[in-house]
């Protein structure tokens, strides 16, 4: 039954990363503020579970998933922040 847990820990670990790449690629995160805050909060308070229950594919999982939606969460909030302090990586010459 743990070998079902490992595998599945890596499925669900593995789940994130092509979202990672479009993030880290596009230098913006395409999924709403919502989702993510949700997503965070709730990876914060499994992965205390997690370790409590002391079941390894359980940490393993959440804990991977917490550095996936930090990666995310980071680039959102640095998007955020250029787009309204009108930031870009554009130089406008004028003609």
């Amino acid at each position: 039954m743990e070998t079902i847990g490992y595998v599945g820990g890596i499925f669900l670990a593995v789940s994130g990363i092509p979202e990672v790449i479009r993030t880290v690629k596009d230098k913006k995160c395409h999924i709403g503020w919502n989702m993510l805050i949700l997503w965070f909060v709730g990876e914060i308070f499994i992965i205390t579970y997690a370790l409590d229950l002391g079941t390894i594919p359980l940490i393993m999982n959440y804990v991977f998933n917490f550095f996936v939606v930090t990666i995310m969460l980071g680039y959102k909030i640095r998007h955020y922040y250029r787009k309204k302090m009108n930031l870009t990586n554009e130089y406008h010459i004028p003609k």
